[in-house]
C-alpha cells in the first residue's frame, strides 16, 4: 500500500524516511534532516508538534514499521523480535517544497537508543516516522515557555511560530553557554538562558526558582508550556496551578524524562507525563 492510499486512513501512516544530512547545533545537540518519497503528504490530514520515531533494531538497515490495516484502520505491529524502538520527538522544521523534515536530538548518555542512533547517523540511513500529532501551547495574550535542553527544539519551534506581536517570557536551562542557540524571537518575548555550570541535569533548581520569581501579568490570558525533567516539571506545574491560580487550560506540562531512569525505562513506564 503506497503513501497516497495510507493517507486516506484516519490514523497517520508510519513512513520510512532517509537521512539527507546532519548538523551539529551545539556540543550536545544534533540535527537530522530527513526526506524521501514517503514524506510526501506529511501534513495532508494530520497536524501537531510531535512525531513518533522508529529506530531500527541492531542488525537492521531500516526499521520494520507498523502497517495500517485496510479493513479496520488499526495498526498491525511487527513481531516483538523485530519491532523497532519507538520514541517521541518534536518536529523542528518541515519544508514541504524541499521535502525535508528536521528533528533535533539531544545527545544523552551512552544508553539512549534514539540519541545513539542520531550520534552515528549518516546520509542514507533509515528512520521510521509516524505523525504528526499532539498538543502545543494555545494562543494567548502572554506566553510562558519553560524547559531544559530536551525541550529546546519544541520551545524554538513554538517561538518561531508566534505572531510578531507576541509577548511573554522564555526560560531555558542548559549545561553551559556553549549550548545556546540563536532563535528569532518577537521583540516583546524575553528569552533567558539559565546555565547549570556543572550541576547535573535534573538536579538543578534554576527553572523552579526562575519561574517563582517571574512577574507574570495577572490581568491577561496566559498560556504556559513547561517541559523537561519530570520532577521539575511537576513542581513548576504545582506552582502555576496552586500558587498563581492558573487553570488547567492555561498550563500544558510535559515530563520528557526522569532523573535516575534510563530513556527506555522512563518511556516504558510513563511514555511522557503530561497534563
Amino acid at each position: 500500500m503506497g503513501t497516497a492510499d495510507r493517507l486516506r486512513h484516519s490514523r497517520p501512516p508510519a513512513r520510512d524516511l532517509q537521512v539527507l544530512r546532519t548538523a551539529e547545533l551545539s556540543p550536545s545537540m544534533r540535527r537530522i534532516t530527513l526526506g524521501g518519497e514517503e514524506l510526501e503528504g506529511f501534513l495532508d490530514q494530520h497536524t501537531g508538534p510531535n512525531i513518533k520515531v522508529f529506530v531500527p533494531r541492531q542488525g537492521q538497515q531500516r526499521p520494520v514499521l507498523p502497517e495500517l490495516d485496510d479493513e479496520t484502520g488499526r495498526y498491525r505491529w511487527p513481531e516483538l523480535h523485530e519491532r523497532p524502538t519507538m520514541r517521541t520527538y518534536t518536529v523542528r522544521r518541515y519544508d514541504e517544497a524541499r521535502g525535508e523534515l528536521d528533528v533535533d536530538f539531544v545527545m544523552h548518555g551512552a544508553h539512549g537508543v534514539a540519541s545513539n542512533w542520531a550520534r552515528n547517523a549518516r546520509p542514507g540511513d533509515h528512520l521510521g516516522v509516524m505523525g504528526p500529532g499532539g498538543k502545543t501551547c494555545r494562543a494567548a495574550d502572554y506566553y510562558l515557555l519553560v524547559g531544559d535542553e530536551t525541550a529546546l527544539p519544541a520551545i524554538s519551534s513554538i517561538v518561531e511560530g508566534l505572531p510578531p506581536t507576541a509577548r511573554g517570557q522564555v526560560l531555558v536551562e542548559i549545561g553551559e553557554a556553549a549550548e545556546q542557540q540563536h532563535v528569532q524571537c518577537p521583540p516583546d518575548l524575553q528569552w533567558t538562558w539559565l546555565h547549570r555550570e556543572g550541576v547535573a541535569a535534573g538536579r538543578s533548581q534554576l527553572l523552579v526558582d526562575a519561574v517563582q520569581q517571574l512577574d507574570v501579568p495577572a490581568d491577561v490570558d496566559v498560556s504556559a508550556w513547561v517541559a523537561g525533567e519530570s520532577g521539575i516539571v511537576r513542581g513548576i506545574r504545582r506552582h502555576l496551578r496552586n500558587d498563581r491560580g492558573m487553570d488547567a487550560k492555561s498550563v500544558l506540562a510535559i515530563g520528557y524524562w526522569k532523573y535516575g531512569l534510563a530513556e527506555t525505562e522512563y518511556h516504558d513506564k510513563h511514555n511522557h507525563d503530561r497534563d
